[in-house]
């Protein structure tokens, strides 16, 4: 959990340093304003009130995406790590494949797998279509996560991109849910896949 916390901490840097910056200077100005001679102490007040700013931001933001984090890897039976952090995972499927097979026949076993998982409810199926397959799954994560699915099939093989993301695109951190979806739902992805493998 405490590399999860870490790899939080490191995605904030960006924001807290901002937000440090901002207030700080917004101090600083005030003070300056209001006394010009003493600048240099108001240029070191404000730096501190900055930083103090800037770090109270990242610790109570990172404590509690991590908190919930490890909420939602527990409920799975997953072991968080820092891999969980980032809020966008993709992984790549490959199997072999029945000459013939068709990406809408591989999209629809697809689908089917991933409604027989017990542990995640599909909330929306946003898009099923010829070799792609977007399903929203939701509020018991704490974040909905967007799964999306394309399939591209070759003469003996078939290959799957999975990528999970928060269905609002401008979040840096999820709370570990999209990587919970991935992590839960490749196997079923890949299940569903082999059905067509011939083996």
């Amino acid at each position: 959990m405490l590399r999860y916390w870490l790899a939080t901490a490191r995605r904030l840097l960006l924001g807290a340093g901002a937000s440090a910056l901002v207030s700080g200077g917004a101090m600083a100005g005030v003070l300056i304003a209001e006394a010009p001679a003493s600048w240099p102490g108001a240029l070191a007040q404000g730096a501190a009130a900055g930083l103090s700013v800037g770090a109270a931001l990242m610790l109570l933001i990172a404590t509690s995406n991590t908190w919930r984090a490890a909420r939602t890897a527990a409920h799975h039976g997953l072991a968080l790590g820092a891999a969980a952090a980032p809020a966008h995972h993709r992984q790549m499927l490959r199997v072999p494949l029945v000459p013939g097979t068709t990406a809408y026949q591989l999209t629809d076993s697809v689908l089917h797998a991933l409604k027989q998982v017990p542990n995640l409810r599909i909330e929306e199926v946003a898009e099923f279509t010829h070799g792609r397959l977007t399903l929203v799954y939701g509020s018991a994560l704490g974040v909905p996560v967007r799964l999306s699915i394309s399939i591209e099939t070759g003469r003996d093989s078939a290959t799957a991109t999975v990528d999970a993301r928060p269905t609002t695109t401008w979040k840096r951190l999820d709370g570990g849910a999209s990587w919970s979806v991935l992590t839960l739902l490749a196997p079923h992805v890949r299940r569903g896949l082999e059905q067509h493998s011939g083996q």
